[in-house]
């Protein structure tokens, strides 16, 4: 048994995690970038890669079903080629549909503002317009050769001779009669008119009648005008009735010069019936309107289009498959409600705005109709309103034109309405995640419309399979710099490797292979005449390194600021409560690693451990959390027998921005035990890792930046001294993919990467002291780390229980 200062044992948590030996370093084979036995290269598809294989099977079940609802998201990390290989994807899916029908709108004759949608096969759409266009000039010839004819004009002529024949013998009648009353009926610039006559037959002047006949005679003129009176309203029915009997004879002469042209049209078309019916209104039409066809008065105001029968009679071929052998996948990149749905066009007419049913526009659901909508999420994302829109086209399928930035408008009097088109078609939403979680899955609407999720995986095993099919995309990507262009096998060993890193996993690739893209675009710029069509490993590099260069201001700010001592991180010696954590910044553009003091300094108290940075608001909810498990440590290890009896505060020296993250709890530990047993820390070590209650070293991210960048910060100091290294979470060493200037030190042994699995491990490499195995009866032996700090505490403990019992 051993003592503490006090002659108090010396106790340990009841089975603690087992402190194992010395970590083995890292090989440069470990770290650096991994080489790989390249597969014969085929393929070339996106999709054929693993990552992407998920996505695949998920779009191939939600396009083969036909019940609504069974629309796809397809989400995936940028760069990871969702648009391009959905794109792709989707044209050999549609390949074997049917043609989808071809949609026109005809004038609807008794709801004009209404017009009427039209389905028929692909190509017949662009034929019936074709042969309405010839209709209407057929139709305006036969009219005008009926009606100038002279057969026509005798007849007319004939029965309006008949009609004043008779209105003139009724007139010549009651005149013959008022006569014979000594009044007449004459034609005046008012009309017909009785007046009195003389003798011979001649008006005569009011004033000379004598006073003894003026009442014979106005008796006379009255019971006259009285019988005018009734032959006039005779002669306007007999007008009126000639007048009908034009109308009739007209729509008689024209329905026989109209005949065969539309009776030809209909049998042509008499297969599909809602153009037959639309043909039978259309001649009953022509019957009523055969006005419009005569040719306008010379001097008269010119009239609309919608007035003339090739507005009328016109067809708006609204969408025409004619050219098309298979369904369209149609991508509307910045979708407004007009390019959507569908929008109305309007013109100018002796200063006024016109427009009819030939004006109606299709927006991208009438083109996708019976095929593919492919929509970005985000641009949907950035028009609630427009989504509500879309919803509600997929809820009652069916395309509802509306022109709502005309809402606030003055209305203009005969704009169409179009009645609605059934909708039967597949929406494909893509986006990145953030979309997916933070906009459309908290819609209650979209699991009713978008019920199928298809997800790319953000990266891919570095698989045969995987490398021959991702090999051959990078190869088509280089071809496409230029005939011939391919990439050496040392340009794809790179390229691999940079997935791996970017994927942050030895055995894996980023499945955001477009980066790669703008890297073999930017490494053809190093291209020489020596290379020919190669593009070379050392190109790549190039093209990473000049990447670098202008990304990278802000990193060399940082250690330009470490290298001259304004931001204070040691790279040598030892140095009680005080160990170097790792850091990552992102700048967006770029993201690299950086060393940061972290300290801890303890005293008496009951406090316990105190996040700075919590305190100041300085502190995320995860590096908050990382501390607080650090308490539970430290309870767990040294508060068995005894309360842990300590303040000590713990801070990121020279940090004034937000921290946030776990990955410097096993750090923060490190300088907590230190100061407590007063044993120093190495300082040309710098360490990350996560740490649980029981002292396991847990996985964090980013660790190639923290390695890279704690290697630079020591070069910045002075030569490598050959002891100089990093300490990381056994489980991140197959996330360690370094740059070659890393790898080549470690790989000469002057500097180190050291995997451990428990803090103990830690321990011994700051200190070169052991933790402390607890014995069989779980005390700490005093001269351990774990024994001098239990002994730290217990003196803690004993002084403030002695000022306590002072105090009453």
């Amino acid at each position: 048994m051993s003592d503490a200062a006090d002659g108090s044992p010396v106790t340990a948590a009841a089975n603690p995690p087992q402190a194992t030996g010395a970590p083995t370093p890292l090989s440069a084979d470990d770290v650096g970038f991994p080489r790989y036995t390249l597969p014969p290269l085929k393929g070339g598809e996106v999709f054929a890669m693993s990552s992407h294989a998920r996505a695949r099977e998920a779009l191939e079940f939600g396009l083969s079903i036909t019940d609504s609802g069974f629309n796809v998201y397809v989400l995936g990390e940028d760069r990871s080629g969702r648009m391009t290989a959905t794109m792709e994807y989707l044209d050999t899916v549609v390949q074997n549909r049917p043609r989808p029908a071809d949609w026109l709108y005809l004038n609807n004759f008794r709801r004009p503002n209404e017009p009427r949608p039209i389905s028929l096969p692909a190509g017949v759409g662009r034929k019936f317009r074709d042969r309405m266009g010839q209709l209407v000039v057929q139709l305006r010839e036969a009219l005008s050769r009926a009606f100038s004819g002279e057969e026509y004009q005798q007849e007319v002529n004939r029965a309006g001779e008949k009609v004043r024949a008779q209105v003139t013998e009724r007139i010549e009648a009651l005149r013959k009669e008022a006569k014979e009353h000594n009044v007449d009926v004459v034609q005046s610039p008012r009309g017909m008119m009785v007046v009195p006559i003389d003798a011979a037959g001649q008006p005569m002047d009011p004033e000379q009648i004598a006073e003894a006949d003026r009442p014979q005679m106005e008796e006379s003129a009255r019971t006259v005008a009285e019988q005018l009176s009734t032959v006039n309203r005779w002669a306007a029915r007999q007008q009126m009735e000639l007048i009908d009997w034009v109308q009739e004879f007209n729509r008689q002469v024209a329905s026989d010069a109209i005949a065969g042209t539309i009776d030809q049209l209909n049998a042509d078309f008499q297969a599909y019936t809602g153009l037959t019916r639309w043909l039978v209104e259309l001649r009953e039409d022509v019957l009523d309107n055969i006005a419009i066809f005569r040719p306008d008065v010379e001097g008269a105001p010119p009239r609309p289009p919608s007035a003339m029968p090739e507005g009328r009679y016109g067809v708006n071929l609204l969408v025409d498959h004619g050219d098309e052998d298979r369904p369209k996948v149609v991508l509307e990149a910045n979708p407004t409600y007009q390019s959507l749905f569908g929008s109305i066009e309007y013109r100018q007419v002796g200063g006024i705005l016109d427009t009819d049913f030939t004006m109606i526009r299709a927006g991208a659901l009438h083109k996708a109709n019976g095929g593919v909508l492919v929509l970005r999420a985000e641009a949907l994302a950035a028009n609630p309103m427009l989504w509500v829109m879309l919803k509600g086209a997929l809820r009652d399928r069916r395309i509802q034109m509306e022109e709502f930035h005309r809402a606030s408008g003055i209305p203009i009097a005969g704009a169409p309405r179009p009645q609605p088109i059934p909708l039967e078609l597949n929406v494909v939403l893509i986006g990145a995640p953030r979309w997916y979680y933070a906009f459309f899955s908290i819609d209650p609407d979209f699991q009713t419309f978008f019920k199928v999720k298809a997800d790319i995986d953000t990266d891919l095993e570095s698989s045969p399979e995987n490398l021959a099919t991702y090999g051959a995309m990078l190869q088509i990507i280089a071809k496409r710099h230029g005939d011939g262009m391919y990439l050496e096998d040392e340009a794809l060993q790179r390229l691999f490797g940079m997935a791996a890193r970017w994927a942050q996993d030895r055995r894996k690739l980023t499945s955001r292979f477009e980066i790669l893209e703008d890297v073999i675009t930017e490494a053809v710029q190093f291209r020489d005449a020596d290379n020919g069509p190669a593009i070379t490993c050392a190109m790549v590099d190039n093209a990473l390194n000049q990447r670098r260069r202008r990304n990278a201001r802000i990193e060399d700010l940082m250690h330009r600021s470490i290298a001259e001592g304004q931001t204070m991180i040691d790279t040598q010696g030892t140095v009680v409560g005080q160990v170097n954590g790792l850091t990552v910044r992102d700048v967006g553009d770029h993201a690299f690693g950086a060393p940061v003091r972290i300290t801890a300094r303890a005293s008496i108290g009951r406090s316990g451990v105190t996040n700075i940075e919590r305190d100041v608001f300085l502190s995320g909810p995860i590096q908050q959390k990382g501390v607080m498990v650090l308490q539970g440590f430290l309870a767990g290890h040294f508060a068995r027998r005894f309360p842990l009896s300590f303040d000590c505060s713990v801070t990121f020296e020279q940090s004034y921005g937000l921290v946030e993250g776990d990955s410097a709890s096993i750090a923060e530990l490190l300088a907590i035990l230190s100061d407590l047993s007063g044993i120093p820390l190495r300082q040309d070590l710098g360490i990350t890792g996560s740490v649980n209650q029981r002292g396991q070293a847990q996985p964090i991210g980013g660790v190639h930046y923290k390695v890279e960048g704690f290697f630079r910060a020591c070069q910045q100091a002075g030569p490598l001294t050959g002891d100089q290294g990093v300490v990381i979470p056994a489980m991140n060493a197959v996330n360690l993919i370094v740059n070659d200037d890393v790898s080549e030190a470690v790989k000469a042994g002057q500097f180190h990467i050291w995997p451990v699995q428990t803090v103990e491990q830690a321990i011994r490499l700051f200190t070169g002291t052991e933790p402390g195995a607890p014995d069989h009866d779980g005390l700490y032996p005093p001269d351990t780390v774990y024994g001098r700090v239990t002994r730290q505490l217990e003196t803690f403990d004993r002084i403030l229980a002695e000022r306590h019992s002072e105090a009453r």
